[in-house]
């Protein structure tokens, strides 16, 4: 049962149909991958470092983590299609940007076919994965810096280890504990210190979603002096308790 929820958590497949203009506040980041079909109107994505214009009949993407406002218009109605999923098969480790996609008809297709039948099972999930190997290969992609390559793995070492400490993943970067806060600084919109907060409190919400350990015990996995503790700033954090979001997730 908890693995058919992981699963069916997993993805979000949408028809959308609004009149005439809508905008959107996405600058908290998205929390899993989107392609999209615009079957009629317009829009645009804007990020901080640009925008992307999408017409009628283009396929968009949208990654994971992006932080975005977007503005849909049109002279009617305005409907797109919407696929999202957590997991992008990138094993290059490349960086896509939002950006409207080169399509072939059978893409368009597979768009329509799942869009047609929103319930996420293994056929939706196999024609997605399809779709998404098809839109790939005519994705554009950025090279990554070694700024960003760098908070990266930081991120990486902190969910692998929550309790980790900022001297310890200095060393495991090969750099001083200086310039780990330096580059967070000049490079990140988050300290080092908010960027631990931030994924620690990811992790914990997946593990609360993923398996049934009791309050106290998660929050000694993640490195919590308390049970308290964690409750409280679990709260500050997404707005509810812990076991608030539990029960809302085995919904």
């Amino acid at each position: 049962m908890t693995n058919d929820i992981i699963f069916s958590k997993s993805f979000a497949f949408n028809n959308f149909h609004f009149k005439n203009y809508k905008y959107t506040d996405k600058r908290s980041g998205t929390d899993i991958h989107y392609f999209a079909y615009m079957v009629r109107g317009c829009a645009k994505i804007c990020t901080q470092e640009s925008s992307v214009s999408i017409s009628e009949g283009d396929i968009f993407f949208i990654p994971k983590g992006c932080k975005y406002q977007s503005y849909w218009y049109g002279n009617t109605d305005i409907e797109f299609i919407s696929l999202g999923f957590l997991l992008l098969p990138n094993f290059e480790g490349r960086y896509y940007a939002p950006q409207v996609i080169d399509c072939s008809d059978e893409a368009v297709r597979l768009m329509y076919d799942i869009g047609s039948c929103t319930a996420v099972s293994g056929i939706t999930v196999g024609k997605l994965y399809t779709l998404v190997g098809m839109l790939m290969q005519n994705m554009a992609y950025q090279p990554t810096s070694r700024h960003a390559e760098l908070i990266n793995k930081v991120r990486e070492l902190i969910e692998e280890d929550p309790t980790i400490t900022v001297s310890d993943i200095a060393k495991r970067c090969a750099v001083s504990e200086s310039a780990l806060y330096t580059l967070f600084k000049n490079h990140s919109d988050k300290s080092i210190g908010e960027t631990k907060r931030e994924v620690i409190m990811e992790k914990a919400k997946s593990l609360l979603l993923s398996c049934d350990h009791p309050i106290e015990q998660l929050s000694r996995t993640l490195g919590f002096s308390s049970g308290a503790y964690f409750r409280k700033c679990f709260k500050e954090h997404f707005g509810i308790s812990p076991r608030e979001m539990r029960k809302n997730l085995s919904i």
